[in-house]
């Protein structure tokens, strides 16, 4: 199939001319080399970006290299696939899917266009959690885990987001490689009210996968998504260990 037809790779750099500011409905598959099921899906798109070259354009994005969008638009799963119109994120779909469920979806916004209807934007993420009192359990086991004397690198892992498994990896070489160091692995569904305890005590934002390291009940560093790597969590555990 030739380069015209075949989706082109759309930026974080990109994507406000490319799709939000985009004439036509846009749907943008989101993937990683890695993954498999977004290599199954890639003659999908392919198939999508000729038959609706004229109506609506289709893109991919690497979420490797563009963690602005993945974490704007809340992707926790590959690959998704967004659709936009009229600057705004109105669908969505987790997994690889069949054809027939991303002509529904774009079958249904031309269909919308036509009778004039406007987009409406639905929302990239879920609603935060209540924060934790200031004596509940979660709260007193978090100030516990953080009011150490010795740094502690935690690693909040969402056990259903391909995302953070493939960086979790990074997480098991540094513990591998580094068993004197104190760590807490926090799945995020198992720990939810510890989760968002930290959050609120430490003044972070919630992200998995997400990495901290704290001593003395201060962030000395924390990352997100691909940011998250061995080596710069040992880096940042040094720089833990020679601040006073």
């Amino acid at each position: 199939m030739s380069d015209s037809v075949f989706p082109a790779a759309v930026t974080d750099a990109e994507f406000t001319s490319q799709v939000l500011q985009s004439p036509v409905p846009v749907l943008v598959d989101v993937w990683a080399s890695w993954c498999q099921p977004c290599v199954t899906l890639k003659p999908v798109m392919s198939k999508l970006a000729q038959s609706y070259r004229d109506r609506a354009t289709v893109l991919t994005l690497d979420a490797d290299s563009n963690l602005e969008t993945v974490t704007k638009y809340d992707v926790r799963a590959l690959p998704t696939v967004l659709l936009f119109d009229q600057g705004a994120l109105i669908g969505r779909q987790s997994g690889a899917q069949a054809l027939s469920t991303y002509t529904a979806m774009l079958d249904a916004r031309l269909s919308a266009r036509q009778a004039g209807v406007a987009a409406a934007p639905m929302a990239t993420s879920t609603p935060k959690a209540a924060a934790p009192t200031v004596n509940s359990p979660a709260m007193r086991d978090a100030r516990e885990l953080v009011d150490r004397d010795t740094p502690v690198v935690i690693f909040k892992h969402s056990a259903t987001c391909s995302i953070s498994i493939s960086v979790k990896r990074e997480y098991d070489v540094f513990v591998r490689e580094n068993p004197e160091a104190e760590t807490r692995l926090l799945i995020v569904q198992n720990e939810r009210p510890l989760s968002n305890a930290l959050a609120e005590l430490l003044r972070v934002q919630h992200e998995s996968p997400q990495a901290l390291v704290v001593r003395n009940g201060q962030v000395i560093w924390h990352a997100s998504h691909q940011r998250i790597t061995a080596s710069r969590i040992v880096d940042a555990l040094r720089t833990a260990t020679t601040t006073a």
